[in-house]
């Protein structure tokens, strides 16, 4: 069925008409002659007229059409202008002509190239047309294309004129090509040849922009067989040259490709794609693909046209759909080349939606300059990004329609209950709805995209998304709610401004493997849609929605929606079982589809077919109609079906009625018959037939033909033309558009799959699923995989992006590596429990080519696939340890599958997922790390690193953590001394509050470091997020604040009036209310901006037995409802909306003793119909407010809980600390952490629920247990009615392993790498063993409530001294006694009245300076006494490092100069003895001090870090930073790097430094390690470590290293540490990470 528009044939052909065409042309005239002497000799034969005067004759006053003469070749002005802006030049394409290519219907009447001069900004150019001989049924020609491009050259060069003609030759004004077809080749080779000829040269240059319109870039499949009908001709037709440059991968076309590609950069590219299938005889197709009609270059625009190929070029009139939008890019650069104004994007200038006018990479930008767009930011991929949408709706939407007739579908637009849908409007709560019922194949997905385009015409803001069950993602709720926010986004720039700020303020990407429906719909649809107002009613077209995941969630979410603007929802479905919301929903219209309204559409289908194949015969075309419409019982799929079967048989009159005699009726017998035909075919073509089925049967989405083909070779090579094979051998089961292959049907896949009970399934689901399995798993275990990646990475580093763009190798060089990469696993899910092929096929490729895969998937730049493929592994490891039973129906296998190899799969499983949360960032970044440096930071038990880290003995080795598995505990993190007592968590950040300080601590969630601290200087009793989780409010004593969370602005703050306690707080409506609950049962919400009340509830009614204030007070999420709970009485609930007092609902209970009168904590589930009780006894009730029943759980034994955001699980802790996730609806045990180490104050989930917090004394915990990347249900459920089943969780318990240690708060490497001495916080000295990390000695302690701060070895190791944050002082002396055996002895034990900042040993190592902000004071080592000391008087900003060139000398360094003393009495170097007999006067002390330790520094003092010696002492190099006034910070806020040449440091006085500033390095670091060798060592933004050597280019900066995200924590890394043979220690968790062999890579 296919309705195209009806529009009216504007045309002027009398006198007012002819007056009002040329009385807007003041300097243009149709042409009727051109002077012979200027003629091309193409010319001379004569071209188009289209005027009524003679050839030759001057007078061009009227325009008269009908007088036109035949199509001849060559270059004729059809247009002309005495003072033209540019020329336009049209090229015909294959078949074509110089003139009715560019006519409907071939009528010259309809020649749309001379409405052109009438339209505003085009009537200043002159129009060209080019003719060739592309005649492919005359007789033989060696012409090429090269041929066709020079003769093209030749004419536009030769129309030049002489000193006595007006003519400007062509080449002096801009260019613009419009080309159809074969000719946009012509075009691209006449460019590539004029460009590097000198006669051509300067026209080439002029060329401003080309419009293709179905031009076969890379060629088309149908060349071939229409050379191959030409060869075998009866009458002379020979093959011709050019049809074969059209053939698909022809060199031609290559060469062409890649030349123009090196010239066309200042050129601007349109290219026009048709959607409509070609007429063939009884055959329809698509003769130019999409993906041959688009170049994919950057600069290039595409959009599809409604038309076939055909009629791509032809336009009906001016009101023609396609003519307007061909006709606007024409508008539009002729605005550029003369521009009317200064920016504008594309879309606006056309007037046309991006579902009709797609650009593959951005939106153009207009610009004054006339010669080259700019590009704007690249919306259109940070939309795709942000919503996971990557395949533009319109795909779909084209072909569904490409296949309809035309004239059909308009009846339903007629008919009185669409256009009062169409024209009335929704209720203040329910939107207009028109839901549309048919049977299974009548048509309705043809419909919908008719509406569609109806609607559109109508110049309707539509979106639309057709549900389809052969592909998993799009078959989803979610895709679906994203693919209709990203098409609004692409027309709404109010909305696309406020999604896309909305992801950039809270970080969230929406997609469908970490978002839920909730999420979506609260964040995007909810939280912007709903509250804006656009210019015009939404209708939304939703097709299929019994196909849907979850439809009646979507349902009931749709009929429900309260939008300040109109929304109208077009649905259709099979007859289904209706969501309760449709009972009150008094806007819906539903509309049962019945024969009777298709069966003139059904007629108009088949008589077009007859028509096309038997033009001649009428009879038998009205004998064709009448038998296929007695039979077609309303199934437009029935007569498809039918008509191909005839398709072969159009030869006599019996061959005709015996197919449409022996064609059953129904779908049923149908499909038997078809597949009859399958199975009557030989062996190997059944084979053949049976496996592609089986592909388009299983697949995740539909296979390309490219990726079948690939699929298909193990078995069969060497196909000639795959898609016919497909039409011959499977029977018309399957359906090929855009190139892709699915069934015809979702009616045929069940026939397909569905057990009878005399004949098994043609195709075995979960043997199809082994087959797809095993084809993908074998397909990316090749061992040249690893030889491609690297070249790819090779360039990538080259391009040194940090984009997670899609680096694959190519589709068109390796079409299947994309769909094995992302969907193996899914296949394993589904596949049989037995098989032992399969069982084979992944140990060879876990233990062989797993890292491999992990590389193709960080190229891909999503890791999701990694997430993805652990859920489904999870899934058929699940089912491999129920059973060996495959449930429903018999067993599978008598023998139930080895117990280790489920193990293995799971523990596969897990190391996916930890790969993408350890190592996510950086490994998408460079994924050639997979093989060197994840293995290494595996635990040693995990798979990954049994498998691989042996493999490798070049790897770097990591030692010292104890872990041989992975642990579920992410990070932990301080907030001081204080007690943390809240936690919130959005998808960038999570939020701790110190309730009794009023501070706000905010941490990054990806990186776990620290963001800020907001002070609120109140005691804090509540916070809460609003729903896009942008804003934070926290309510103080005497305040309400509410903070921006990206910034960590205050935004409002409101005084506390009432003197009543905040019980609760949460954001209102809109972003500036917020509701308040007091004390005093009052709830009130106030306007921000105005400060004052909008509204006031306050609870009536109380029960008589209920005195004093509520202990709890609890809004629902939508804040209809308010609970409130006394202590030893139940919990009440009010309706906050309802307009009169009312008597409050209480929770039913036996008697006072009843635990639901002692409630400890309330939580509204997200939907606000019921809400969970936690009593005092640890059990939880759940009261559903609908139907009043109480659900009881007492085998929770909870002291705190928090629900999800998606409401699907619960988190509670209990009196010891272990933490439980249940899962809804019954509360079942998924995940449990024993972690004993205190009580849990608060608890969150992220919004993924794949991550929790909780707050524990001071510290706040990030967990990410693997048990939550749990299998989604409905992702992996067969949705098919055989195999498959539910499949229970089973809940997975985890230790805390780590016996906690003491955690580590200094170190210090020795110089011979073997060894590395710790303090702790606890105040012990330990040293221990690199290589195993294991303790060898505890040397020494301070005191047990006192951390250790700073610590130092000698470099022989015979000294060691520490200082803890009391101010007390340990040194010792350390004698070896053996192999790791020391004793230890006393040199001095002192305590100072500050904390130690410094220590360092001279050469000798018989002198230590022990250097704190204000002091300095030498010992001698030997004598174990102090010998002088130095008091500053003031905080000094200095290090001190010993002089690279005289050992008895030391260096002081600050910040702006340096100075040296000696080392036996600190007498500064240059003064005399006496002067320095007492306390030295710091020099300059304005400059280098602050006067008090107390007092804050100056802004714009700084202070010398970290200081060392370089590049065999050539080199100082120190690193500054902000004095902040704190002893010690490791911060890289404000960080300077600084260098200066050790032969330019003077002894004698005291003199400013000439240092080099690293600016460019600066800006690269996050921690500064050390220097080893030559370099200095550091870690960067991303965490890696890295090296530069000194003195060289800044930009060589070689990465090492990274570090996982685990190990990122910003007290750890102010402890990290680089020894002197390159070893880098970390501090994790109490334990020392100990890396070695990282620098020699």
């Amino acid at each position: 069925m296919l309705r195209k528009i009806g529009l009216n044939h504007h045309r002027s052909t009398g006198n007012a008409g002819d007056k009002e065409l040329t009385d807007g042309r003041n300097h243009g005239s149709f042409l009727t002659s051109i002077p012979s002497r200027l003629r091309p000799r193409s010319a001379d034969r004569g071209f188009v007229n289209v005027g009524s005067v003679p050839l030759g004759t001057e007078s061009q006053s009227e325009l008269h059409p009908g007088s036109y003469p035949d199509d001849t070749l060559g270059l004729h002005l059809v247009y002309d202008n005495s003072s033209p802006s540019g020329d336009i030049v049209f090229v015909h394409g294959l078949g074509g002509t110089a003139t009715r290519t560019w006519c409907w219907n071939r009528d010259l009447e309809n020649f749309w190239p001379i409405w052109l001069p009438d339209e505003e900004g085009l009537s200043s150019y002159r129009i060209f047309t080019f003719g060739y001989n592309s005649n492919f049924r005359g007789s033989d020609t060696k012409l090429s294309l090269t041929d066709f491009a020079k003769e093209l050259l030749l004419q536009m060069l030769t129309f030049s004129g002489g000193p006595e003609d007006s003519e400007i030759p062509i080449g002096h004004r801009p260019i613009i090509f419009v080309a159809h077809s074969m000719g946009g080749l012509v075009v691209k080779k006449a460019c590539v040849l004029g460009r590097y000829d000198r006669e051509f040269a300067s026209i080439i240059s002029q060329v401003y922009g080309i419009i293709f319109l179905s031009t076969p870039h890379r060629g088309a499949q149908y060349a071939k067989i229409l050379n191959n009908v030409l060869s075998i001709a009866p009458i002379g037709a020979p093959p011709k040259a050019y049809i074969a440059d059209l053939e698909t991968l022809s060199s031609a076309l290559q060469d062409i490709n890649e030349q123009f590609r090196t010239i066309c950069g200042g050129v601007a590219l349109v290219s026009f794609f048709e959607t409509l299938k070609t007429s063939c005889g009884v055959a329809k197709m698509i003769i130019v693909e999409k993906d041959s009609g688009v170049l994919g270059y950057p600069q290039e625009t595409s959009s599809p046209l409604h038309a076939d190929h055909h009629n791509v070029c032809k336009f009906k009139s001016r009101e023609d759909r396609n003519y307007i939008t061909v006709r606007n890019v024409l508008k539009l650069w002729a605005s550029r080349i003369h521009p009317a104004c200064a920016q504008i994007t594309l879309v606006d200038f056309l007037g046309l939606k991006p579902s009709n006018f797609y650009n593959a990479n951005n939106p153009l930008v207009l610009s004054s300059n006339p010669n080259r767009p700019v590009s704007s930011v690249d919306l259109t991929k940070e939309i795709e990004s942000v919503l996971g949408i990557h395949e533009p709706a319109e795909d779909d939407f084209n072909t569904i329609r490409s296949s309809v007739t035309e004239g059909t579908c308009a009846w339903l637009t007629r008919k009185p209950e669409f256009m009062n849908w169409v024209r009335g409007g929704g209720g203040p709560v329910n939107p207009a709805t028109f839901w549309l019922i048919g049977l299974p194949a009548t048509g309705k997905s043809t419909l919908a995209s008719a509406i569609i385009d109806h609607l559109q015409s109508r110049g309707e803001d539509c979106q639309y998304h057709f549900f389809s069950s052969g592909h998993q993602a799009k078959r989803t709720t979610t895709y679906g709610l994203r693919s209709i926010a990203s098409q609004l986004a692409k027309t709404n720039p109010e909305f696309r401004e406020r999604l896309l700020g909305l992801h950039k303020e809270s970080r969230i990407a929406f997609n469908s493997q970490n978002q839920s429906f909730n999420v979506i719909w609260e964040r995007i649809f909810e939280g912007i849609i709903f509250k804006m107002k656009f210019q015009k009613p939404l209708f939304w077209a939703l097709d299929a929605i019994d196909e849907v995941d979850s439809g009646s969630l979507l349902v009931n979410h749709l009929l429900k929606i309260q939008s300040s603007t109109p929304i109208k929802l077009f649905l259709t479905s099979r007859p289904m079982k209706m969501p309760s919301s449709v009972t009150y929903n008094s806007y819906l219209t539903t509309f049962f589809l019945s024969k009777d309204d298709t069966d003139n559409d059904i007629r108009a289908y088949v008589e077009e077919a007859a028509r096309d194949a038997l033009p001649d015969d009428q009879q038998v075309q009205e004998d064709v109609i009448n038998q296929v419409l007695e039979k077609a019982s309303g199934s437009f799929l029935w007569v498809k079906l039918a008509l191909e079967m005839l398709q072969d048989n159009w030869h006599t009159q019996d061959d005709i009625r015996k197919v449409l005699t022996e064609v059953p009726r129904g779908m049923e017998p149908l499909y038997i018959r078809m597949l009859d035909a399958i199975k009557a075919q030989p062996p190997r073509q059944q084979l053949m037939a049976k496996r592609i089925l089986t592909w388009a049967t299983c697949s995740w989405r539909p296979l390309t033909i490219a990726e079948l083909q690939v699929a298909l070779e193990p078995e069969f090579k060497g196909f000639v033309r795959l898609e016919d094979t497909i039409v011959q051998i499977c029977g018309h089961f399957i359906s090929m558009d855009n190139s892709k292959i699915s069934i015809i049907h979702l009616t045929a896949r069940h026939f397909l799959l569905r057990d009878t009970d005399s004949t098994p399934a043609f195709i075995n689901l979960r043997h199809g699923h082994e087959h797809a399995a095993s084809v993908c798993l074998k397909h990316l275990s090749n061992d040249s995989w690893r030889r491609i990646f690297k070249a790819v990475g090779i360039q990538g580093e080259a391009r040194n992006t940090k984009s997670r763009m899609n680096r694959l190798p190519s589709e068109q060089d390796h079409p299947f590596l994309g769909y094995a990469t992302c969907y193996w696993a899914y296949h394993v899910s589904k596949s049989p429990l037995d098989s032992q092929d399969l069982e084979g096929t992944l140990k060879n490729f876990f233990a062989r080519h797993c890292l491999t895969w992990i590389e193709a998937v960080a190229l891909s730049g999503d890791l999701r696939h990694l997430t993805g493929s652990a859920k489904y592994l999870k899934s058929y490891a699940k089912r491999l340890r129920r059973s060996p039973f495959d449930a429903p129906g018999p067993p599978v296998s008598l023998k139930a599958p080895p117990v280790d190899h489920a193990e293995n799969i799971q523990l596969w499983a897990i190391d996916f997922i930890r790969v993408v949360g350890k190592f996510g960032p950086n490994l998408v970044q460079n994924p050639s790390s997979v093989y060197r440096l994840i293995p290494p930071f595996c635990p040693q038990d995990s798979m990954i690193g049994k498998t691989y880290s042996a493999a490798n003995e070049r790897m770097i080795s990591v030692t010292g953590l104890p872990s041989e598995v992975w642990g579920d505990c992410l990070t932990n993190v301080s907030v001081g001394d204080e007690t943390a007592s809240r936690v919130l968590a959005t998808d960038a950040y999570f939020i701790v509050v110190i309730r009794s300080g009023g501070t706000i601590v905010m941490w990054h969630a990806e990186t776990c470091e620290q963001a800020r601290r907001m002070y609120h200087n109140e005691y804090i009793a509540a916070m809460a997020l609003n729903n896009p989780q942008t804003l934070l409010a926290t309510a103080g004593i005497h305040t309400y604040r509410v903070w921006d969370i990206s910034s960590g602005q205050e935004l409002y703050r409101l005084p506390k009036t009432a003197a009543s306690l905040t019980m609760a707080i949460s954001f209102g409506s809109n972003e500036s209310e917020l509701v308040v609950g007091l004390d005093d049962c009052s709830v009130t919400c106030f306007d921000l901006e105005a400060s004052r009340p909008i509204w006031y509830f306050m609870a009536q009614s109380l029960p008589d037995d209920i005195q004093g204030c509520p202990r709890l007070v609890a809004f629902s999420p939508n804040l209809k409802r308010v609970a409130m709970a006394w202590r030893g009485k139940p919990p009440l609930v009010w309706d906050m909306t309802s307009p009169r007092p009312q008597h409050p609902r209480r929770c039913r209970v036996r008697d006072n003793t009843d635990a639901l009168c002692a409630p400890e904590q309330m939580v509204w589930q997200t939907d606000g119909n019921s809400i969970l009780i936690l009593s005092q006894n640890t059990k939880i009730a759940e009261w559903h407010l609908n139907d009043s029943e109480q659900v009881e759980f007492d085998h929770v034994k909870a002291r705190n809980m928090t629900i999800s955001q998606d409401g699907n699980l619960l988190l509670t802790s209990d009196h010891l600390g272990t933490i439980s996730v249940w899962a809804f609806p019954r509360l079942n045990l998924i995940y449990r952490l024993i972690s004993e180490n205190d009580f849990v104050r608060d608890l969150a989930f992220s919004p993924d629920n794949q991550r929790i917090y909780d707050t524990r004394g001071s510290i706040c915990n990030v967990w990410e247990p693997d048990a939550l990347v749990r299998p989604d249900e409905s992702d992996l459920g067969d949705q098919s009615s055989i195999g498959g089943t539910s499949i229970a969780t089973e809940p997975i318990i985890s230790l805390h392993g780590e016996s906690r240690q003491t955690e580590i708060t200094a170190l210090a490497p020795d110089s011979g790498g073997k060894y590395y001495c710790c303090g702790r916080e606890d105040g012990t000295v330990m040293i221990h063993d690199v290589i195993e990390g294991k303790m060898i000695r505890k040397v020494y302690s301070h005191s047990s409530t006192s951390s250790v701060i700073a610590i130092a070895w000698s470099p022989s190791g015979k000294y060691m001294a520490s200082g803890d944050d009391s101010g007390r002082i340990i040194a010792k002396r350390l004698k070896v006694k053996g192999p790791g055996k020391w004793g230890v002895f006393p040199v001095f034990d002192i305590r100072l009245d500050e904390s130690v900042q410094q220590f360092l040993f001279n050469d000798s190592e018989n002198s230590l300076l022990v250097s704190t902000p204000s002091s300095d004071r030498m010992w001698n080592l030997e004598a174990k006494k102090e010998v002088c000391s130095r008091r500053w008087g003031m905080r000094q900003s200095r290090r001190w490092v010993g002089h690279p060139l005289k050992p008895e000398l030391l260096i002081w360094i600050d910040p702006t100069e340096s100075r040296t003393y000696y080392w036996a009495e600190l007498r500064q170097n240059g003064t005399d003895e006496g002067s320095e007999s007492g306390p030295i006067t710091p020099i300059n002390t304005s400059c280098h001090s602050v006067p008090d330790i107390l007092v804050p520094p100056d802004e714009h003092s700084r202070l010398v870090q970290w200081i060392a010696l370089a590049s065999k002492n050539r080199f100082l190099v120190y690193e500054t930073l902000p004095n902040t006034g704190h002893n010690s910070t490791r911060s890289s806020a404000g960080l300077h790097l600084e260098f200066v040449s050790t032969s330019e440091l003077r002894t004698e006085h005291p003199h400013s430094l000439t240092s080099k500033c690293m600016t460019g390095l600066t800006g690269r670091v996050e921690r500064l390690l050390g220097t080893y060798q030559d370099s200095i060592v550091f870690l960067d933004r991303d965490y890696w470590l890295c090296t530069w050597e000194i003195d060289t280019d800044i930009n060589d900066v070689k990465r090492h290293f990274f570090l996982p995200r685990d190990w990122i924590n910003t007290e750890a890394l102010r402890i990290a540490a680089l020894g002197a043979q390159g070893t880098f220690f970390c501090p994790k968790h109490g334990r020392m990470a100990v890396v070695r062999n990282g620098m020699i890579f």
